[in-house]
């Protein structure tokens, strides 16, 4: 009776696991069909090709803006304001009447030493006239000459003292900050203002560590201000000079370069950063520094190859070694497994992994110039650019 009850519920289940096992492997089986029927996953991202490019490799020191034309002018000789003809910051012209000190006393003095120059010129012309008629010795006659020679030199020291004190402007330009007014006494040698001419060019000096190449004349340098982020563009200035000695001081060699702009631009005496070429150019390839990756791994980018028999692409992971990141590309060292011409994922890179399926939109034209980096003084930096 036993063995008729245990035999009952073994089979009864023996049916329910075999019933459940039969609608479990239906459901699996309707899930794969349903997984299926779906397309594969799949991403759109921009395409871009890789490229050869030039890397310039340079050196990024620091530099003061010189201006071709400027002037401390200061007072040579003391004495009080009579006149104060600028204002603060005015343009002003050649010839200009900047500041006019006292010179009441020298007027007087030049009056009367010009009455004795002319008193003295009337006796020497009579004292000719006696020696000639031999009733003058020539003592009498040499006398007449010294002193209208010391008159007229008389005349010259006073107009020489008014000059000192009427100061104008040497040349055309902008005046700097000043705090004088009439009836003000000055001292001598003080400072009255600073005048710098606008010229059209601005001058920079910077100095290159001696054991770097020598800068030629005429090679061009990259300008960019301290504050400047170091993947923006720069403005280009043309070496004008070279120091002829080493400065013992940081045994650096000495450079002068030359930049078309205006002082509005940058002021004399401002700190700006100076990229110089230190080395030849060697080509070398790039991407679109958006297509550049990151992970624990290293940097990479998605290779896109083809895909057989559909319209798409294939994304495989491409380990690279970076020389130098721009803003708008990105210089990779040699020996990453890419050469010119080949297909990258572009903008949108970072949705892929490998093996997905892949469609492209073609990258919008931008910039073909890479973007160099800054640095101090202590590193080396580098500048590139496209090559046709």
């Amino acid at each position: 009776m036993n063995f008729i009850k245990w035999s009952l519920t073994i089979a009864l289940c023996l049916t329910i696991f075999g019933g459940l096992a039969v609608y479990k492997v239906a459901e699996i089986r309707r899930g794969i069909a349903d997984a299926e029927a779906y397309p594969e996953q799949s991403e759109v991202v921009e395409q871009a090709l890789v490229t050869t490019g030039e890397y310039i490799p340079a050196i990024t020191v620091m530099a003061e803006v010189i201006a071709p034309k400027r002037l401390d002018i200061r007072n040579e000789l003391a004495g009080e304001i009579t006149a104060v003809n600028f204002q603060s910051g005015e343009f002003v012209q050649q010839g200009q009447l900047l500041l006019q000190m006292d010179i009441a006393t020298e007027q007087a003095n030049l009056e009367a030493a010009r009455a004795r120059a002319e008193l003295t010129r009337l006796v020497l012309n009579r004292s000719r006239e006696l020696y000639n008629s031999n009733l003058a010795s020539e003592e009498e006659l040499d006398t007449a000459v010294s002193q209208l020679t010391s008159a007229q030199a008389e005349i010259a020291v006073l107009e020489r003292t008014i000059e000192k004190k009427t100061l104008r402007a040497p040349f055309s330009g902008r005046v700097g900050i000043h705090s004088f007014e009439a009836g003000q006494y000055l001292s001598a040698n003080t400072l009255i203002t600073s005048l710098v001419g606008s010229t059209g060019e601005i001058w920079v000096d910077f100095q290159i560590p001696q054991f770097y190449p020598q800068l030629p004349i005429g090679s061009a340098v990259t300008i960019k201000t301290i504050n400047n982020r170091s993947n923006e563009n720069g403005l280009q200035a043309i070496i004008l000079a070279e120091n002829t000695i080493i400065n013992a001081g940081n045994r650096s060699r000495g450079y002068r370069a030359s930049l078309n702009s205006d002082l509005q631009t940058y002021p004399p005496q401002t700190i700006v950063n100076i990229s110089a070429p230190v080395a030849p150019a060697e080509s070398v390839l790039q991407v679109p520094s958006v297509s550049v990756q990151y992970d624990p791994l290293g940097s990479y980018v998605f290779l896109l190859r083809e895909d057989p028999g559909v319209n798409s692409y294939r994304a495989a992971r491409q380990q690279v070694k970076i020389k130098q990141v721009g803003s708008e590309f990105t210089l990779l060292e040699a020996g990453t497994g890419l050469k010119a011409g080949d297909i990258i994922a572009s903008a949108g890179a970072f949705k892929l992994y490998e093996g997905i399926k892949v469609f492209t939109s073609e990258r919008p034209n931008r910039s073909t110039t890479s973007k160099s980096a800054g640095s101090d003084m202590s590193a080396d930096t580098v500048s590139a650019r496209e090559v046709p």
